[in-house]
């Protein structure tokens, strides 16, 4: 009888564990199909403020993007492609590094730089969330490594949106600056002497369009700061958020710069 009882248990207790193994294996395909969907959203929410940023970027820098590639470079966005390519000196770009260079050329005759900027950045983002693959189900085929190379180089690009100028001394991208900042800086380029009746003079300020005490833009920064939070939210679902390692060692990790 008591053997009888001890094979009884043994019994439950062997289809408890395989039961409660089952379970939890069902668990966590739920929380990495869970995983994968906020993942797809995040891929989402990138993508939506990439064209918020270009559509600003090309107001703010109006001489700088091609209008007629802007249907295609839209409706590539939109439609989650990565088909649409540009020509540099006669010959198309390929990888996101290839657009990326270019838009942060030094060469002052750098034509349509808001376009490398941007196909560069979608082509990074459509590489990292592997949407050649399609919408995928658990977050088990994304590699961690992606998604750190994208954290830098978002990092990296919001430092040199703010700083990077060309051979000539001006700015790459007009974002942050005002416009009577602009205007003082070329005036000195021009050799005239800074003066309070100067200052008072530039355009932007005489017709009251902008204050001399007015806040800088910060909407670039923004943007970019909220793509970065969806990149860390991504890597932290599948393992863990990228470290902070500082912006020089962030830049050793970026090709092209």
């Amino acid at each position: 009888m008591n053997r009888l009882l001890r094979t009884g248990l043994l019994f439950f207790f062997l289809i408890f564990f395989i039961g409660c193994a089952a379970n939890q294996e069902k668990v966590s395909e739920v929380l990495q199909s869970h995983g994968a969907t906020q993942m797809n959203r995040d891929y989402q929410s990138l993508i939506a403020l990439l064209k918020q940023y270009k559509e600003k970027l090309d107001l703010r820098n109006p001489t700088h993007y091609s209008k007629s590639q802007q249907n295609y470079i839209y409706n590539d966005l939109r439609q989650s492609n990565n088909s649409i390519r540009i020509k540099y000196n006669n010959a198309y770009l390929r990888t996101y590094d290839d657009y990326l260079r270019i838009a942060f050329d030094k060469s002052p005759d750098i034509k349509d730089r808001n376009d490398f900027l941007i196909i560069g950045l979608h082509k990074l983002m459509w590489e990292t969330y592997q949407r050649d693959k399609g919408h995928q189900i658990t977050t088990l085929t994304y590699h961690q490594e992606a998604f750190n190379r994208l954290y830098y180089y978002l990092e990296v690009i919001r430092w040199k949106i703010r700083t990077a100028k060309d051979s000539n001394g001006n700015y790459l991208f007009l974002t942050w600056q005002n416009n009577w900042q602009i205007e003082l800086e070329k005036r000195i380029k021009q050799g005239t002497r800074p003066s309070w009746s100067m200052i008072e003079n530039l355009s932007s300020l005489q017709n009251n369009t902008e204050s001399l005490f007015g806040a800088s833009n910060f909407n670039f920064e923004v943007l970019l700061s909220q793509m970065i939070f969806h990149v860390k939210n991504s890597a932290r679902i599948i393992g863990q958020e990228p470290v902070d390692i500082g912006i020089q060692a962030m830049i050793s990790l970026v090709l092209f710069l």
